[in-house]
């Protein structure tokens, strides 16, 4: 039975991540900040065997280090590397503070790689892996505020408001999922990355109103927002034996989003 360890798994997306993923069959290490979160993503699973929790910061080594060393303890092994967790941070453009920069970068990439690093060696001798970066469309794209119904104002001290860090992050992680990509296929290690569209989660119902919900749907061919267990199959896909061949893609899961 293959063994997950998924970051940031505590809410949203990564929630129905490991939903998903224990549902086909694969254990899953459910890794996060806020233990109560984690404890509800947990408690969700029939089968607790299945699921093991580990309260850690995906941005400090030692902590990284620790919950690739109690996954293994608990499961035997270590098959999968989902990197979700990520943060953002909206900002005036003129007073966006190297801080924000620095923090988003340590989680949306630093973390991402030394994580891996971390867990390519055990996945090089089982000869098998598949590490999954969740990247986002506005990886590749630019953000359009006026789609946004003043969530990001463009008339205020330092503005307009964007969020820099969080694009040039999510842009980062999409080539390091390529450059990585390379040198591990020849072990039998994938890494492809997976770029979601417009999601309704707990984190976005407090901050995303009626009136952009309405807008962005109508900027998706498919008409609507996605199913965070949207992403889930997309995940599981790509960690599966059938997905063998692809390495280095960035599978973009957005109704359309992008196409136009």
């Amino acid at each position: 039975m293959r063994t997950a360890i998924v970051t940031g798994g505590g809410t949203g997306l990564g929630q129905a991540m490991v939903e998903v993923l224990v549902e086909g069959g694969v254990r899953c290490a459910v890794v996060g900040r806020r233990k109560d979160r984690l404890d509800n993503t947990a408690a969700k699973i029939p089968d607790q065997d299945n699921v093991h929790v580990i309260e850690a910061d995906v941005t400090e080594a030692s902590d990284r280090q620790r919950m690739v060393d109690e996954t293994i303890r608990v499961f035997g092994r270590v098959d999968i590397l989902v990197n979700n967790a990520g943060i953002s941070a909206p900002g005036p453009l003129l007073h966006y503070t190297e801080e924000a920069w620095q923090r988003i970068f340590r989680t949306n990439v630093d973390a991402c790689f030394f994580l891996a690093q971390a867990l390519i060696p055990h996945m090089k001798e089982a000869g098998f892996g598949r590490i999954i970066n969740i990247a986002s469309v506005y990886g590749s794209l630019g953000l359009n505020a006026a789609l946004y119904a003043g969530l990001h104002p463009e008339e205020v001290e330092g503005g307009p408001t964007r969020n820099p860090a969080y694009h040039s992050s999510k842009g980062a992680l999409l080539n390091l999922t390529r450059d990585l990509a390379i040198p591990v296929a020849r072990w039998g290690i994938t890494v492809n990355a997976i770029s979601p569209g417009m999601f309704i989660t707990e984190q976005s119902k407090g901050i995303v109103n009626d009136e952009v919900v309405a807008s962005l749907s109508r900027m998706t061919p498919i008409g609507r927002f996605g199913n965070p267990r949207e992403i889930g199959h997309a995940v599981k896909f790509l960690a599966s034996d059938e997905a063998s061949f692809i390495t280095g893609a960035n599978l973009v899961v957005d109704g359309g989003w992008s196409i136009w």
